[in-house]
């Protein structure tokens, strides 16, 4: 509800592009019910090379994507809902798992040094602001995109370009 947005005093940064995903993530532990409907409101058309969740276009952007994330990671303390809401807690720790595999894969493919201290820096600010979900996104398979290794990042593509045969996503 609008409401709530305005309660909770949501900004969104200007001039910024991802946006949808601080929309999702941060009202979350505000709202005290909600449903799930299995029905696509909207939908990606995936194809047109120009569009912000192609491939080339995230690469491009980047830096905007890693900024949603980093406001994410900043903005909530999610092991608060670890007893006392088990359930948000954990889609709230898978999201963010998400966003950290995005950014990782794509920096990996980007390639470079400047790539991998940036995949770096954005792994060592997930430490610092949430060790615990820190911890958890390391310890899985996920994890693997972590590691700042060019072979390990290697591995990673080969994963990423397969998953994306399978489930066909971008």
């Amino acid at each position: 509800r609008t409401e709530l947005l305005k309660e909770i005093n949501l900004e969104l940064p200007k001039h910024t592009f991802y946006v949808d995903n601080l929309f999702i993530y941060y009202p979350l532990p505000f709202v005290k019910t909600f449903y799930y409907i299995n029905v696509n409101f909207y939908r990606y058309f995936i194809g047109r090379p120009d569009q912000s969740v192609a491939e080339k276009v995230i690469m491009k952007r980047i830096d905007q994507h890693i900024r949603v994330t980093e406001i994410l990671i900043a903005s909530h303390d999610i092991n608060a809902f670890k007893k006392t809401r088990p359930m948000l807690y954990n889609f709230m720790l898978k999201f963010m798992q998400i966003m950290m595999t995005i950014n990782s894969i794509y920096l990996i493919k980007l390639g470079g040094k400047e790539n991998y201290a940036r995949k770096r820096q954005l792994w060592e600010y997930f430490k610092e602001k949430a060790p615990q979900e820190y911890k958890y996104c390391k310890r899985n398979i996920q994890g693997l995109v972590s590691v700042n290794c060019r072979f390990v990042g290697w591995i990673c593509k080969i994963i990423y370009t397969i998953a994306r045969k399978i489930f066909k996503f971008n």
